[in-house]
């Protein structure tokens, strides 16, 4: 009996299933294939650890759950880390084999997960499709052999699409070799019109799924429908030049952008509809750009959000006024013709994010820079700007109006931490800044993305600045010419001997804050006098905004030291928590909600609350690259490996190991903190909440979003630490003595 692998028809199969299919039928393995998305298949999405991924995650879920419930041998799931050279995938793709894994509690033999990775292993993927292979008995002649079988269908698949202009599910059916089906009729009153060309951009796991309703048949009923499939790669990724660092957009998402971009300016579309998930974490960068072009080439355009909850009649209620109102091809010319002529009057709509904007133009003679921070990330850069004789504009503290500055021009489902940066920069704008500087660096997660996106936010508000985008200068090598041509229009003619004594100044103060945070965060969990702690680390940290010399440094934190001692202390064994999640979440007190103090200043109850993650320690591994931090990762990696083996991007593979190691080291509970639609940190959670209930550790996972409310995850948080407490009463009279960590009268 021939061995059976399974491929959920989801994410991975909507991108490689000729090539799949191909090379595991050439080994003489029994390929069996989820059947497409139905009502059970809806239903079977509960089986997802957590509410919070994307609706194709759940789908890849239900799908998995389908397989495994008709007792396949192995499944087969793809790692796409990334599949070009200067890119990477979504994290959804490089951790769904791992979130599978983890939340149906399989055993490693059975899943079956290939990485490919062009950008930091090129070519080794072959190896491991090879080493797969050979744990299915298969010699690696006939592996080499099949690869060459997957590789040749693929080709296959991409001739049907781009040279005969067929769907996805059409290509596939002409594969595989079944039978065309008979095209369904879903409006009887529409009429085609041949001058009609609408492009419908979406990925494909979610175009012709279930959750799609049939978009792509619905809209070829009024006209000629062309898809991002159908447009070659090579004539549309020269478009996404026009974007600064385009090449390195994620892989799918940059080819859909590409296409959509190809399409609008060449005018080969005179309508086009954008279908994307809720919660879709790319989506939220390229709909930007692509509504920016459409407005700018004059073309009617429409976005679709779907998710398991959208119901079919609303959507079609939309499309049919879409098509009914921007009917024709004579509609959008006449538009076009309009956007032509505001273009040169100088209204035109400017694609921004292109390398002029990375690399600011001439500045007057006196500029004033503003930056968004994080936590006390704004000490540093203001050290570095005054010691440098740059006038600074420091962002405000975040607060409500912050967030709903930003709030009013970003995408609908971008994460928070760009929400509030977007409502800072706006902020220092108004009180005067003429200059932005905003990191950059693309990696897995949105963050690389945020500059050029705000910057295109912002210009079509109006606002007139300057932008500087900052990548980080390590590997020194490669990234210092781009570094210093970057900080150079900013910093003017300072020798880079004062820049590097600034940035000493800089890294010291970060430093002393670091140290200073810590020892605060202990000491609250056993001070008799609760909140002198975090009264006296305040006091000390704005004295050190002010010094200029790294002795005066050392002397505060003398001082701090004697001063802190100082504050007399109960004896008490507090619960103790540690806090995991991504950086921006876990450091900046306005999103959290204070989360730290709050935890700290429960009445008759002692917290210890304990995070790695600082700004300082970032610092300290990606550019000063320390022996300790360095050790410190190596061993949350070890940690993460048996479940999470590959870097989602942000903290994601950090918070996995983080909460083992929790485990390990004694602590009661771990707190994990996303923003809303994080996806580094949403494939963490889905990993995290089967993985904490296995090894019995008490977890809470808080999403976070400008709609956040204090009482409500002040509740939360408070029926957290009744479950710690009970736990650790348990224990206690299990093993003897008594409860420890609360106070008299508790």
């Amino acid at each position: 009996m021939a061995t059976t692998i399974g491929i959920p028809r989801g994410l991975a199969y909507y991108y490689l299933y000729p090539f799949m299919e191909g090379f595991l039928r050439h080994l003489g393995l029994e390929v069996v294939v989820s059947p497409p998305s139905d009502s059970r298949t809806f239903k079977d999405m509960a089986c997802c650890p957590t509410d919070e991924p994307c609706v194709s995650v759940k789908l890849f879920f239900a799908h998995a759950k389908y397989l495994l419930d008709k007792g396949v041998d192995y499944l087969f799931l793809p790692v796409l880390s990334s599949v070009e050279p200067q890119n990477y995938c979504c994290p959804k793709l490089i951790g769904a084999a791992a979130m599978v894994q983890n939340g149906f509690n399989l055993p490693p033999e059975r899943v079956l997960a290939p990485e490919i990775n062009e950008r930091e292993k090129p070519g080794a993927w072959r190896d491991n499709f090879i080493a797969v292979a050979a744990r299915l008995g298969k010699s690696r002649k006939a592996a080499l052999e099949a690869l060459e079988r997957g590789l040749a269908r693929q080709q296959d698949y991409y001739r049907l699409v781009q040279q005969e202009g067929l769907t996805l599910p059409e290509a596939y059916r002409r594969l595989v070799g079944s039978p065309e089906l008979k095209r369904r009729v879903f409006d009887t009153q529409a009429q085609f019109d041949p001058e009609q060309v609408i492009g419908v951009m979406g990925h494909p796991y979610i175009l012709y799924d279930l959750v799609g309703h049939n978009v792509v048949e619905r809209l070829r009923e009024y006209g000629r429908v062309i898809t991002p499939e159908m447009v070659n790669p090579e004539d549309s990724r020269p478009e996404l030049a026009s974007i600064y660092e385009g090449e390195k957009m994620w892989a799918y998402e940059g080819r859909l952008l590409s296409a959509a971009l190809y399409l609008l300016r060449r005018h080969l579309v005179n309508k086009m509809v954008l279908m994307e998930a809720f919660e879709c974490g790319p989506a939220s960068i390229i709909e930007a750009y692509i509504e920016a072009e459409a407005e700018r080439q004059g073309i009617p355009f429409l976005i679709l959000t779907v998710d398991e909850h959208t119901g079919e009649a609303g959507l079609v209620t939309r499309l049919e006024a879409f098509v009914d109102t921007a009917a024709g091809h004579k509609y959008g010319q006449k538009i076009a013709e309009r956007a032509v002529e505001a273009k040169s009057a100088g209204q035109g709509i400017s694609l921004t994010g292109n390398l002029a904007a990375a690399v600011p133009g001439p500045r007057p003679a006196k500029i004033k820079v503003g930056a968004p921070s994080m936590g006390w990330t704004d000490v540093a850069l203001v050290t570095v700007l005054q010691e440098c004789g740059v006038e600074m504009v420091p962002a405000p503290p975040v607060t409500k109006r912050t967030a709903e500055l930003g709030k009013e021009l970003a995408p609908e489902f971008i994460c928070y931490p760009m929400v509030t940066t977007l409502g800072q920069i706006r902020e220092v704008l108004e009180a005067g800044a003429d200059t932005i500087i905003m990191v950059g660096g693309k990696g897995r997660c949105r963050l690389g993305w945020y500059a050029q996106l705000q910057e295109l936010l912002l210009r079509q508000k109006g606002y007139d600045f300057n932008l500087t985008i900052i990548d980080s200068p390590v590997p020194w090598r490669q990234n210092w010419p781009k570094f210093r041509d970057a900080v150079r229009p900013v910093i003017g003619n300072v020798s880079w001997l004062k820049v590097i004594g600034a940035l000493y100044l800089a890294y010291q103060k970060m430093r002393a804050i670091d140290e200073i945070e810590s020892l605060v965060r202990r000491k609250r969990a056993y001070e008799v006098k609760r909140g002198a702690a975090d009264k006296l680390g305040r006091r000390f940290i704005r004295r050190l905004e002010g010094l200029s010399s790294t002795k005066e440094i050392k002397k505060l934190l003398k001082e701090f030291h004697e001063e802190l001692a100082a504050i007399e202390e109960e004896d008490t064994a507090p619960l103790k928590i540690k806090v995991v999640g991504e950086i921006y979440a876990v450091l900046e007190n306005f999103v959290n909600h204070d989360l730290e103090r709050f935890l700290a200043s429960r009445p008759g109850l002692r917290v210890y609350v304990r995070r790695e993650m600082s700004a300082k320690g970032w610092f300290d591994l990606h550019v000063l690259h320390k022996k300790q931090a360095v050790r410190h990762y190596h061993r949350v990696l070890a940690a993460a490996q048996p479940y999470l083996p590959y870097a989602v991007g942000g903290h994601g593979q950090e918070s996995v190991g983080e909460t083992i190691l929790a485990k390990e080291e004694g602590f009661d509970g771990v707190i994990h903190l996303l923003p809303f639609t994080c996806m580094p940190e949403i494939v963490a959670q889905n990993i995290l909440v089967p993985l904490c209930e296995k090894i019995d550790m008490p977890f809470l996972s808080l999403v976070l979003s400008e709609q956040t409310g204090t009482a409500g995850l002040e509740t939360r948080l408070e029926a957290f630490l009744e479950v710690l407490l009970e736990r650790r009463e348990r224990k206690e009279r299990l093993f003897g003595g008594e409860a420890v960590g609360l106070l008299p009268g508790y």
